[in-house]
């Protein structure tokens, strides 16, 4: 009788030692998934903020006069020539108010091939607007803009690179060395000098009588 009891008090004993030694092991796994947790890669974001602070000084360029209407060499304003008339109308009309005079017609009946032109003016400036033929019914794109030299600009016009309103030509040339001096032909010692810009003045003599930009026709 006694061998029963001493193989139940081994079962008994090495039952709870293996049951003590199931529960041990997972203290082990613990310790390697804790050391696992820190996360070093966030640190390094902050670095990339500073670099947006650079794209803003660009944006100073675009600070231009304070509500001037600039006559340039290619255009007028914020519109180039080619432009569509009626939003160069409305500009104009925005800034000087309702034109003083405007005729219509084809621009040169010497030439066959002359567009249907409409010039509009507010005193001595004007603006040409071109058909793309001799119809009137086309539709008409700003095509030039001149003022005499004799009459100050209406407010609140301006000529681009601050250029003189009366001038002679001798004076112009000095003034503007790369500017191009040209005889228009007409045996009237009539004369243009074109800016590198691309205004010009026009006149006889030594004088200018106007200041333009854009199509130019003598219509001889």
């Amino acid at each position: 009788m006694p061998r029963p009891v001493l193989t139940a008090l081994l079962v008994v004993m090495l039952g709870s030692g293996l049951a003590a030694c199931a529960t041990t092991p997972p203290a082990g796994p613990v310790t390697a998934s804790g050391s696992s947790t820190p996360t070093v890669s966030a640190t390094p974001t902050p670095t990339l903020t500073p670099t947006m602070s650079a794209t803003p000084t660009a944006t100073p360029t675009d600070t231009p006069d304070d509500g001037a209407l600039v006559l340039r060499g290619d255009g007028l304003g914020a519109y180039a020539f080619g432009a569509k008339q009626l939003d160069v109308t409305a500009l104009l009309e925005e800034s000087l108010g309702e034109p003083d005079e405007s005729s219509q017609g084809v621009r040169c009946e010497l030439d066959d091939g002359s567009p249907w032109a409409q010039t509009v003016s507010w005193g001595s400036f004007w603006v040409e607007y071109d058909a793309k033929d001799s119809s009137k019914k086309s539709p008409r794109t700003l095509a030039a803009w001149g003022t005499s030299v004799d009459a100050p600009l209406p407010d609140p016009l301006v000529l681009q690179d601050d250029l003189p309103l009366a001038a002679t030509f001798a004076q112009l040339k000095t003034a503007y060395p790369s500017g191009k001096l040209e005889d228009l032909g007409l045996g009237d010692g009539s004369k243009r000098f074109v800016l590198p810009n691309k205004i010009f003045y026009v006149g006889s003599g030594n004088r200018p009588a106007n200041i333009q930009a854009g199509v130019f026709s003598t219509c001889e």
